[in-house]
């Protein structure tokens, strides 16, 4: 057991192994990743896993979700902010740390119950001291302005006076380890005390110039007295810095606490930050580290009662679940629907934190399942962003709402027109000009939330006004082609970005005309059913029936390109006309190697695809194809899909056990499993891969679990278990009921309900009532 490592501090705190990623050694050249996958987020901020007392190699980033900033970049992007974790401890000058002393004990957890980081290191100077430091910080789900660390620190060897350091430092810069990208995306507007004791910095965006406060206070305890002497707080730059020192005697423990607070602008006038954050922090202390840790963790309870997946017989698999759960719901925001989830959660600053179709198509149904109030939040922050999507629309000569590849905080288009290589050259980055299948995700979203939680009332009120400019939008991207009498998207990409741009995409011809169908029908029901709401949204968007006359013929007449005289449907036009390249190896991860055939050639001209496109598409259009067609196009594009997006192997897990490709859809979810854990893509670094974390929690409900709902929405479940595996457990929210599923190796299934109305459920082909 992993929590014997820690003496009793910790040990009566750590949760069983299941529950826990360690680190149980120290490579700096591991930081990075360890940075990422020991992130805490409570929805309103995050931080990475850095060490307190500074590392080398670091990149010891803090955002606010919604704090973005452009300044001189390209887009606007998560600002790193004060980082306020800190913690310095000095014997005679020489800084206890681990990359300062001779290590001779590391261990290091990410506790995923408890949503908290520990540690525990033994470390030796260069005089022969040795200090025993274990400790815990987390960021509160209970109050989201507080974080807190707590370390226990032990003389072993001797006595004497060590001086402590609690830092916040406003210097932090995005691409920080990056020369040619570095930007600081704030100015200091505070840097002074926080009241009589502790530190308080204000900082606010160079380009909007939105103010964010940080403050801090330490503390230091033996024997439950406070012994930190000799306090004072100092300016150094950009860096606040709180001192004080502690006697200490050989092998009495110390234990050293530091309570934070962060607020912005954007939940507290500016002029009162300082004084509302200083408030937080008294309430902090007279709360107690201890008490609102346990607060948190009572928050983090109830969570995993909602989002838990529990296999058994397949340990370190059900752990690796847990972890992308764990991101995933920490992340999300059940309080604040101005904000979104970026592609890389809080943890990192790759795309920015910006807002993707990942959201829609890959996070967006574990929070409708699981979380409902936050699915709510971001379909809500779509329709705040429907007047930015329009502009984004007429920009571009097109009609009604076209929302952005690259979403921020005010829905304008974030990505980047051109890029820069290492080398300093530029290239045109065409992703936004071609890549408009966000728009119809944006679409699906609105139709699968609304499926899930039967949330009418948004369907028939903003969900309808964002429907009908998606629609509108469609229509006027169409292009007619009288020779053949069809309309045509041409210039597009889809989700396969190594072909771009091509014309006719499949997959953006085929959802396009869904959006025009689904809206077209959704506009029925509402002029025979909902006619007060019918009418408000004809007067809010100006629609006219020879409008609609003339998407139904758009819809009716959408070119959707497939190979003649067989099942396969072509991933866009002249695809099958490319070099058919296939996949022949798979490396130790079992992730597929490179044909050798793409050393000459580049990808665009064979059919070698960087992920799931039309394999997508039958994912989300499943029921438009018959078994055959499906099976026949699994097959094929499985052989020519390299899964360079991390978006890409939890679909064709969810879709390999679709057409009885068991073995390998189990393959699939371990890769898609490990991604992070494993650094299968080499990126870990940049941050925790959002949409995947999604993908693996669909490829267990929808794949193995067998979780779906008929056309009359009715849940259906019906296994498909892996041999690997005894049981699996987990909960949804279906039509105001709670529901516990589970599932036995011989694909039995067997569905509670917790709370709420019975309702009618489809279990192995049998009706029943739950």
């Amino acid at each position: 057991m992993t929590r014997e490592l820690f003496s009793e501090n910790l040990r009566s705190r750590i949760h069983d192994d299941e529950w826990l990623i360690c680190q149980d050694k120290y490579d700096p050249k591991e930081n990075l990743k360890y940075e990422s996958l020991f992130a805490l987020s409570n929805g309103y901020l995050g931080i990475r896993g850095s060490h307190e007392e500074g590392t080398k190699i670091t990149l010891p980033y803090l955002y606010i979700n919604g704090v973005f900033d452009k300044s001189e970049t390209f887009m606007r992007e998560l600002s790193t902010l004060p980082n306020w974790l800190g913690i310095r401890l000095y014997i005679e000058k020489e800084l206890i740390g681990i990359e300062d002393c001779e290590i001779i004990e590391f261990s290091r957890v990410l506790d995923m119950r408890g949503a908290f980081v520990g540690k525990r290191i033994l470390l030796k100077d260069s005089k022969g001291r040795e200090t025993l430091v274990e400790g815990l910080r987390f960021v509160s789900r209970n109050n989201v302005h507080r974080m807190g660390v707590k370390l226990y620190m032990t003389p072993l060897n001797y006595s004497g006076i060590v001086e402590v350091e609690s830092i916040i430092d406003g210097s932090i810069i995005n691409f920080y380890d990056a020369p040619r990208f570095k930007v600081k995306h704030t100015y200091m507007t505070a840097n002074e005390k926080l009241a009589e004791d502790g530190g308080y910095v204000e900082v606010a965006t160079r380009e909007k110039h939105l103010h964010v406060g940080c403050g801090c206070r330490i503390e230091a305890y033996c024997d439950g007295k406070q012994i930190l002497g000799n306090r004072m707080t100092s300016v150094f730059g950009e860096q606040n810095i709180e001192f004080g020192d502690i006697h200490v005697e050989e092998g009495k423990e110390v234990q050293i606490v530091k309570y934070v607070s962060m607020y912005s602008e954007r939940e507290c006038p500016t002029y009162e930050l300082h004084s509302t954050i200083k408030k937080e922090i008294e309430g902090f202390v007279h709360t107690g580290f201890e008490n609102e840790l346990k607060l948190h963790e009572e928050v983090y309870h109830n969570m995993w009662e909602n989002a838990d997946i529990k296999i058994t017989g397949d340990d370190d698999l059900n752990r690796a679940v847990r972890f992308n759960i764990f991101h995933l719901m920490s992340t999300g925001n059940e309080h604040d629907d101005h904000v979104n989830v970026g592609a890389k959660l809080l943890t990192g600053e790759e795309y920015g934190g910006h807002a993707f179709w990942d959201t829609e198509l890959f996070m967006l149904p574990f929070f409708a399942w699981v979380f409902p109030k936050t699915a709510q939040n971001l379909e809500n922050y779509r329709y705040y962003l429907l007047d930015a999507a329009r502009e984004n629309a007429h920009k571009n000569g097109f009609n009604g709402a076209q929302y952005p590849w690259e979403s921020a905080d005010d829905g304008s288009e974030q990505c980047p027109d051109w890029t820069i290589e290492p080398d300093g050259s530029c290239y045109r980055c065409y992703v936004a000009v071609y890549e408009h299948h966000v728009t119809a995700a944006v679409a699906y979203g609105i139709y699968d939330y609304v499926k899930i939680t039967g949330d009418i009332d948004f369907l028939y009120t903003k969900g309808a006004e964002i429907l009908t400019e998606t629609a509108r939008f469609w229509a006027s991207r169409c292009e007619y082609n009288n020779e053949q009498d069809r309309y045509e998207i041409n210039q597009v990409t889809g989700p396969d970005e190594w072909h771009e741009p091509v014309n006719n995409n499949l997959y953006t011809n085929y959802l396009a005309r869904w959006n025009l169908k689904y809206v077209l029908s959704l506009l029925e029901v509402m002029k025979k059913e909902e006619t007060s709401s019918y009418n408000e949204l004809v007067e809010k968007t100006g629609l006219t029936e020879m409008e609609t006359a003339k998407w139904k013929e758009v819809q009716e007449k959408i070119y959707l390109p497939r190979k003649e005289g067989t099942k396969l449907l072509e991933q866009f036009e002249g695809y099958f006309e490319l070099d058919n390249v296939t996949i022949e190896k798979y490396d130790e991860n079992d992730w597929p190697i490179r044909p050798e055939a793409l050393k000459t050639k580049k990808a665009k001209e064979t059919q070698i695809n960087k992920q799931a496109d039309v394999v997508m598409l039958l994912h989300l259009m499943g029921n438009e194809f018959d078994d055959e067609t499906i099976k026949e196009n699994y097959a094929y594009y499985e052989k020519r899909t390299l899964h360079g997006s991390s978006l890409s192997p939890s679909i064709y897990s969810v879709m390999g056990l679709k057409v009885g490709d068991d073995s390998k859809a189990y393959r699939y979810l371990r890769r898609a499993a490990f991604i992070d854990l494993l650094n299968m893509q080499g990126n870990t670094r940049e941050g925790i891969h959002a949409a995947n974390t999604g993908g693996v929690w669909q490829t267990i409900v929808f794949g193995f679990a067998g979780v779906s709902q008929r056309e009359d929405s009715k849940l259906r479940v019906c296994p498909n278990m892996p041999e690997e595996w005894q049981n699996l457990t987990f909960r949804l929210h279906y039509k105001g009921a709670w529901l516990e599923i589970t599932a036995d190796k011989n694909n039995n299934a067997e569905v509670k309900r917790l709370c709420g109305e019975p309702v009618e459920v489809e279990v192995n082909g049998k009706i029943e009532m739950i």
